[in-house]
């Protein structure tokens, strides 16, 4: 048996991290992509929680071999042992779970172990990058639709529509994803649980020290992965927050909180501000990622913020010049099709990625 590092040359680092040995893996989807001609295969994992507890997937030739939950402390977990030698197989190990609030959560890669040679997976052809919310983090993807507040195991990527899409393209892909957060406030009215606040850093939505030393907070390194196309699905949460209590900031007492008109829709203010958030974004969006496109798909849920979303980026494109960016609605859930914790279930995702590549097609990328 040869033991390998996760940041060897033949390994894809898959997801936005720090690259160095051990290797943390904080977001949805992140993790390693390589070939190997053995016959058996081991992963050196680290992992602990406080409450919501890791899961990981392990593909071969793109067929989920295992999906278990990593237990805490350092472990050896095998992934495949009496394949016949000699034969490349393609590789994929995956974290299925966003990065939650747990300051003594994290996922560290070791390393790997394997009775043959590594190799390059196959040459990406683009590289696509997802920014949204619980429905890109596939929350309602793991479990039946009687499973509900069951916490980290109702989070899956069995047919997740970013993975539909990336898989078409044969890209690179990352996923940014946040359950209950939105562009202008989360679900609840917070003006700090938003994706656009942290997305400059690698992974900026977590907490506390150790996340701190494994690079959490730090700036990313845009110069080293640039997407050339980036799908931002968020909305929905910034629509439910009118079905909240408005939210006040615990250090200056400021008080805010999406409105609803008695006719429809959202009253004026609250319209103007989650606009203008949309708009700040994909002005970061571009001034981070030149060359992208920038394609906004939304409409999973259910589709009352689209008026706002397509006059944000309709107005965004007129007074930037900026033609590279979109709005895409997607097709609201079939209520039959609901997965674990009332999410749109594999049916949906598996409708709205057919949508979003019909649409991406339009930019050979």
């Amino acid at each position: 048996m040869v033991h390998y590092l996760p940041t060897e040359p033949e390994i894809l680092i898959l997801g936005r991290t720090r690259k160095k040995n051990p290797l943390p893996l904080f977001w949805t989807a992140s993790g390693l992509e390589f070939r190997t001609d053995g016959s058996e295969l081991w992963f050196e994992l680290e992992s602990d929680y406080e409450s919501m507890e890791e899961w990981i997937r392990i593909e071969v030739d793109g067929f989920c071999l295992q999906r278990l939950i990593v237990p805490k402390g350092r472990s050896r977990l095998c992934a495949f042992r009496g394949f016949p030698k000699g034969t490349r197989r393609t590789v994929r190990l995956l974290k299925e779970v966003q990065p939650m609030l747990d300051e003594r959560r994290y996922l560290l890669v070791h390393g790997l172990e394997c009775d043959g040679k590594l190799y390059p997976p196959l040459p990406k052809k683009c590289r696509i990058e997802f920014v949204g919310d619980s429905l890109s983090a596939g929350v309602g993807l793991a479990g039946a639709p009687s499973l509900v507040d069951a916490g980290a195991a109702v989070y899956g990527l069995d047919g997740n529509y970013a993975l539909l899409t990336a898989e078409y393209f044969q890209a690179d892909f990352r996923i940014l994803a946040k359950c209950g957060w939105g562009a202008y406030c989360s679900c609840d009215n917070d003006l700090v649980h938003i994706m656009p606040k942290y997305y400059e850093q690698v992974c900026g939505v977590l907490t506390g020290e150790h996340n701190r030393e494994l690079g959490a907070f730090e700036e990313n390194d845009f110069s080293g992965w640039q997407p050339d196309l980036v799908v931002i699905n968020l909305g929905s949460n910034d629509g439910f927050a009118v079905d909240r209590p408005a939210w006040t900031d615990p250090e200056t007492g400021f008080s805010q909180r999406m409105v609803s008109c008695p006719y429809g829709g959202l009253e004026e203010q609250s319209a103007l501000r989650f606009e203008a958030a949309v708009k700040d974004f994909l002005k970061k969006l571009r001034r981070l990622n030149p060359n992208a496109c920038l394609l906004w798909a939304y409409g999973m849920c259910e589709h009352r913020m689209s008026p706002y979303l397509e006059a944000a980026v309709r107005d965004y494109r007129k007074e930037s010049g900026d033609e590279k960016a979109d709005f895409l609605l997607l097709p609201a859930t079939n209520p039959l099709w609901v997965g674990s914790e009332n999410h749109p279930g594999k049916k949906e995702h598996e409708l709205a990625a057919k949508v979003l590549i019909e649409r991406v097609k339009e930019y050979e990328i």
